[in-house]
């Protein structure tokens, strides 16, 4: 279990170095997957703000409904956008919509690779 963690530990750090690097003011939350703060990287930029549940695992991971809502809760109070982020095998990152995960939409044509996701913000 203590494998597990410092993995999704490791990959939070990554993304929020990369985001940094991007220009965002970002934070790794403590107490993520907690009822105050379902959100792993708070990351902002100019009025953007956008909220990451982060799962580092082989397999495409999903979220369960209770997690999706206060997510979903989550952003709406903050003004954020949601994603499930991913660290899949091969060292690739790969984003889901909040939305698109509590419609149960987890095809892989709703995953949106890491440069996608950054064009898609306009924010490269």
């Amino acid at each position: 279990m203590k494998h597990l963690y410092l993995k999704g530990a490791r990959s939070e750090r990554e993304l929020l170095h990369f985001l940094n690097f991007k220009g965002f003011s970002c934070g790794r939350i403590a107490s993520s997957g907690g009822t105050l703060t379902p959100v792993d990287i708070i990351a902002m930029k100019k009025g953007l703000i956008l909220g990451f549940e982060i799962k580092a695992h082989k397999n495409k991971p999903k979220l369960d409904k209770n997690k999706l809502q206060k997510l979903r809760e989550w952003c709406e109070r903050a003004g954020a956008i949601g994603f499930l982020a991913w660290k899949a095998p091969g060292n690739r990152w790969l984003f889901l919509r909040a939305e698109d995960a509590e419609a149960e939409r987890y095809d892989d044509e709703n995953w949106i690779e890491m440069e996608s996701l950054l064009d898609a913000l306009d924010i490269i």
